[in-house]
């Protein structure tokens, strides 16, 4: 089964709280034009889990976006200082996860990348806006093959939008 695992988009520095970053034109721009480049190439999310702050929200909100409707809901997990052990507990008790879409922050999208791919302790380096995608024979730490991983700067300027 195929999940992503993605990190929110390019988000303002200030805000009264962490939670309450919001994206920036930009970051949503980067989001919407990668994601549109991932649905051309035949990318289909089935739906999205996001963390609760606003900029993973609005990240949530630009992909969906791009495909139209797609079911979303928050999970706490999602936190940047999540503990990637429960959110991998978390999807073993899913009853189907495959094409769903993680949207998150770091450090937790690149220890969680890792433990699924190589096991406790490997952090894989994302991006802002970047997303993984794993294919997992089993929900189990080193049980996923890490696909490929994109970033925003990968989409030509003049790119899908």
């Amino acid at each position: 089964m195929r999940i992503y695992i993605t990190r929110h988009g390019r988000a303002v520095s200030l805000a009264p709280t962490d939670e309450a970053r919001p994206l920036t034109s930009g970051g949503r721009e980067e989001v919407r034009r990668l994601w549109a480049m991932l649905r051309d190439e035949g990318i289909r999310p089935s739906r999205l889990v996001t963390s609760p702050y606003q900029r993973a929200r609005e990240t949530a909100s630009e992909l969906a976006g791009v495909y139209g409707r797609l079911p979303v809901s928050e999970s706490t997990l999602l936190v940047p200082e999540g503990d990637p052990a429960l959110v991998l507990d978390w999807l073993v008790r899913e009853k189907d996860p495959q094409g769903m879409v993680l949207v998150g922050h770091m450090p937790l999208a690149g220890l969680l990348t890792g433990l699924l791919s190589e096991g406790p302790g490997t952090r894989v380096p994302f991006e802002t806006g970047a997303v993984a995608a794993l294919d997992m024979d089993v929900a189990a730490a080193g049980g996923a093959r890490l696909l490929w991983l994109r970033t925003p700067g990968e989409v030509p300027a003049n790119g899908p939008r």
